[in-house]
C-alpha cells in the first residue's frame, strides 16, 4: 500500500533548492510528468543507468510513489520517456537556445559548447551512450541527437565557406573529438581542448574558401 505521506526530503536537496537538478514543480506544488523525467536525467547523469531506480527518484524528489504511477504505467514506460526526452527536449532545446538572435557561424558553434557545459549535457551524453549499449531505446535517442547536432554543425561550417562535403567532415570530427574527451577531461580542459580543435578546423590552413 502506498504511503500518502511524502518522504522527508534529503538535507542535500533542502540546502540546494536553487540548483537545476532539483524538481521543477508546477505552480500548485505538484509534480508533473516532466519533473520525473528531469529528475531521471539528473540521476542518470550522476549515477548512470544502474542508479536510475524508483527509490532513488522518490528520495530525490521527496515524494511517495503515488505521483509516479499517476504519470507512468510502470518503470519501463518511464525509462522510455527518459530516453525520448534526451533528443526531443534536451538537445533540441539546446540548439534552439543557441540559435537565438541569429548568431554568426563560429558563435553558434561556441555557444552550443558553452551551453552544453553549463547545463551538464556533456555528462548526460556520456551516460546516455553507456545506456545505449544495452537498451535500444537509448540507442535510438542517441542516434537522433547525433543527427541533430551533426546537421547543426554542418550548417555552421558551410556558412563559414566550406563545401558541403568538407563541412560534414568537420562536423563529424568536432563531434567525435568532444565525445572522446568526455571520458577523461575536466571542464576547464574541455573548454581549452574544444577551442584549439575549432581553431584547427576553421583556421587559415584548414582548406576552406
Amino acid at each position: 500500500m502506498v504511503n500518502p505521506t511524502p518522504l522527508k526530503r534529503p538535507s542535500s536537496l533542502r540546502h540546494g533548492a536553487g540548483r537545476q537538478e532539483t524538481a521543477r514543480r508546477t505552480g500548485c506544488g505538484r509534480l508533473g510528468r516532466t519533473d520525473w523525467v528531469h529528475a531521471g536525467q539528473d540521476v542518470l547523469r550522476e549515477d548512470g543507468i544502474a542508479g536510475l531506480k524508483l527509490s532513488a527518484l522518490t528520495a530525490r524528489l521527496g515524494v511517495s510513489t503515488g505521483s509516479f504511477y499517476h504519470h507512468f504505467g510502470d518503470f519501463e514506460d518511464y525509462l522510455g520517456a527518459v530516453a525520448d526526452s534526451f533528443s526531443a527536449q534536451r538537445v533540441r532545446g539546446l540548439i534552439d537556445r543557441t540559435m537565438a538572435g541569429e548568431p554568426d557561424p563560429l558563435t553558434r558553434i561556441r555557444r552550443l559548447a558553452k551551453l552544453s557545459l553549463e547545463d551538464k549535457t556533456f555528462e548526460l551524453d556520456k551516460a546516455m551512450r553507456i545506456w545505449a549499449t544495452m537498451d535500444p531505446r537509448a540507442a535510438v535517442t542517441v542516434a537522433h541527437s547525433e543527427k541533430a547536432v551533426l546537421a547543426f554543425l554542418s550548417d555552421a561550417f558551410e556558412d563559414l565557406g566550406f563545401s558541403r562535403e568538407e563541412a560534414s567532415l568537420r562536423a563529424r570530427i568536432l563531434l567525435s573529438v568532444n565525445i572522446a574527451r568526455l571520458l577523461t577531461a575536466d571542464g576547464r580542459t574541455r573548454r581549452r581542448f574544444f577551442k584549439r580543435t575549432l581553431e584547427i578546423l576553421t583556421g587559415p590552413d584548414s582548406g576552406h574558401g
